[in-house]
């Protein structure tokens, strides 16, 4: 499996527009600079975002992006599952009747609990855990 540019794109802009969850709106300019991100781009990714209540808009001078929620309460499942649909590893793991040996086929064992496993992963990590490892990767580290 590989996620798409607009699912690595999307999750970073959220990621951007979480770090000013309570402060002010975060602009489309701003989030595209600082994520070097295509502005044009950056705004399909917003807008499917948007119409997935992921985040909202305000419009007027100091009008911008914020979370429709929490950065605790928005997972990066949910951003991914917006911007590529529902991701299978292959067809028969999202549905029984597009293969005649679903029922018998050792193989979709293995796809339906790989696929189980990582979908389990991004839906328990939030926006706000994207914060965190972000602060950690930039905290400085100090040797003596």
């Amino acid at each position: 499996m590989k996620l798409s540019t607009k699912s690595r794109y999307g999750l970073r802009a959220a990621v951007e527009i979480a770090r000013s969850y309570g402060a002010t709106p975060a602009k489309r300019k701003t989030i595209a600079a600082h994520q070097d991100i295509s502005d044009s781009y950056l705004e399909n990714i917003l807008i499917i975002l948007k119409n997935n209540r992921i985040v909202d808009t305000t419009r007027g001078v100091n009008g911008g992006y914020i979370l429709s929620r929490p950065p605790k309460e928005i997972t990066v499942l949910e951003i991914i599952d917006a911007l590529e649909g529902p991701l299978d590893l292959v067809e028969c793991t999202g549905s029984n009747t597009t293969c005649r040996k679903t029922e018998t086929c050792a193989a979709r064992t293995i796809w339906k609990e790989l696929s189980d496993s990582w979908r389990s992963f991004l839906g328990r990590l939030t926006l706000q855990d994207m914060i965190e490892r972000e602060e950690l990767l930039f905290s400085p580290m100090y040797v003596i």
